[in-house]
């Protein structure tokens, strides 16, 4: 009976705490994606990915277990799909970063504009 109490109780307080996140996302993706200039992978992608994705113990080269190495322009460009709506939280894949609140906006357009604009490696 007590692990019910607790279970529920659980259950309670993780919707009660997910109800109450809030992040700066207020526009719909689809209308965000207005790519004016040209997004730098070296100076925007890159240390978005290095510090949001690429960490130690997620998607670096050094760790297999997540399954993506996203240390590199290649595998980013490889991946930038899934890249992408794991930034937007869409459904059927985990939402990234693991466990953090969703990105600002402003960086996922970003992203979403260099994939647009080819993936380029400037």
């Amino acid at each position: 009976m007590k692990t019910i109490i607790k279970t529920t109780g659980f259950m309670l307080l993780l919707v009660a705490v997910l109800q109450s996140c809030t992040k700066d996302n207020v526009n719909d993706f689809n209308t965000l994606d207005n790519c004016t200039d040209t997004v730098s992978f070296a100076t925007k992608i890159q240390p978005l990915i290095l510090q949001n994705c690429a960490t130690s113990g997620c998607h670096d080269a050094t760790t297999q277990e997540s399954g993506y190495d996203l240390s590199t322009h290649t595998n980013i460009s490889a991946n930038a799909n899934i890249i992408l709506n794991t930034m937007r939280w869409e459904s059927g894949v985990v939402p990234m970063p693991y466990n953090l609140s969703q990105l600002p906006d402003t960086l996922i357009q970003q992203f979403s504009c260099w994939v647009k604009q080819g993936k380029l490696d400037n």
